[in-house]
């Protein structure tokens, strides 16, 4: 256990190492500058040829906000993994490591629980403050957005397992665009096709896709007033747990099958 740490300390070392940290820093400030900003003002908007104060519309506006930057976290996570496992098989270090009495399955996932780390905390410091600004200027209350942050955490964790695993076999770059084309269409499947009658490919991947959007737009269903949202929690929270299940088994799997010192 305690090689384990100390290899999720090097793969947090390293993230610091290849400016990653600072990179995710920066994103995580201007997120927070953003949501200060919008919080701070009370403007009047149109609604339906009704001119409405935002105030009025605070349980919308907070769950958009909110649900914007739960998925940016989940796309974050998915791009800090496309290559930190990959990297380390073309600068060698891999082989170095796994020299050792070091399980492959061992440093796969020291190195993945390094990209959540990162991820968590600047997620974590993002959200929170949402939490708190719409709480205090908005006055939602907090607890549906703990609930919509921890299913955020799982749906991350989903998304980066995949992507490191996909990095094995595809191209940086590559990795990239289809962790954020992956997020992107989970999160408009699960937002049409609750609603939709006739939702076509976009209800199979919201009944069977992991719940990305959904189960965090469930979480903050109290913020809205008068708007049900369809789901089931339990059964969702199932899904979530399934998807973040397999995507770990795959990613071991297909270490195990990379050929080192290539």
């Amino acid at each position: 256990m305690r090689s384990f740490w100390l290899l999720v300390a090097e793969a947090v070392g390293d993230a610091f190492r290849r400016r990653i940290v600072g990179g995710v820093a920066i994103a995580g400030l201007l997120s927070i500058a953003m949501l200060e900003s919008c919080t701070g003002c009370t403007p009047s908007i149109n609604v339906n040829g009704e001119v409405r104060e935002l105030v009025e519309v605070r349980g919308a506006f907070g769950f958009t906000t909110f649900l914007v930057l739960g998925l940016w976290g989940i796309a974050l996570a998915g791009v800090l993994a496309s290559d930190h496992l990959r990297s380390t098989l073309d600068d060698g270090s891999a082989s170095l490591f796994l020299a050792r009495p070091v399980p492959r399955e061992s440093f796969a996932l020291a190195r993945l629980t390094g990209v959540m780390g990162v991820t968590t905390v600047a997620g974590g410091i993002v959200l929170g403050i949402a939490a708190f600004l719409l709480a205090t200027r908005s006055g939602l209350p907090v607890a549906p957005a703990l609930s919509a942050a921890g299913a955020c955490a799982l749906g991350a964790l989903t998304v980066a397992t995949l992507a490191m695993a996909a990095s094995l076999v595809l191209p940086r770059a590559v990795t990239v665009l289809l962790v954020l084309g992956s997020v992107g269409m989970v999160a408009l499947a699960n937002g049409v096709a609750p609603f939709a009658n006739d939702a076509g490919w976009l209800a199979a991947i919201d009944r069977v896709g992991p719940p990305l959007a959904s189960s965090m737009a469930l979480a903050l269903a109290p913020w809205l007033e008068g708007v049900a949202i369809p789901g089931d929690g339990v059964r969702l929270a199932a899904r979530g747990v399934a998807w973040a299940i397999a995507a770990l088994l795959a990613l071991v799997f297909a270490f195990r099958r990379v050929e080192l010192g290539r």
